[in-house]
């Protein structure tokens, strides 16, 4: 099974473990710079909140930074999906 999901500390990490019940799970950091980020959001997000999504983005960062939650981390900037999708596969052991 594979979640997106920004998972903000263990609490949130141990629930979606415990919901899964997964023998064996990995966490994927997808990271880019801050500024692709809110380009992102601020593409994706077109209603009024779209101003708070955007401000948050360099706090969630940080917030992701200091939580050190992921198992591994693959870079989602100037790359194709199929890309970074297939790195996200071989690094998580689901393909070699």
């Amino acid at each position: 099974m594979l979640l997106a999901r920004a998972l903000e500390d263990r609490c949130e990490l141990d629930m979606c473990r415990r919901i899964v019940s997964a023998a064996d799970t990995s966490v994927c950091r997808l990271t880019a710079s801050v500024r692709t980020m809110e380009s992102r959001v601020k593409m994706r997000e077109t209603g009024l909140s779209q101003r708070e999504y955007v401000s948050r983005v360099a706090e969630l960062n940080a917030r992701l930074d200091r939580s050190r939650l992921h198992d591994f981390v693959v870079v989602n900037e100037n790359r194709s999906l199929t890309e970074v999708a297939q790195e996200m596969l071989v690094r998580a052991g689901w393909i070699s």
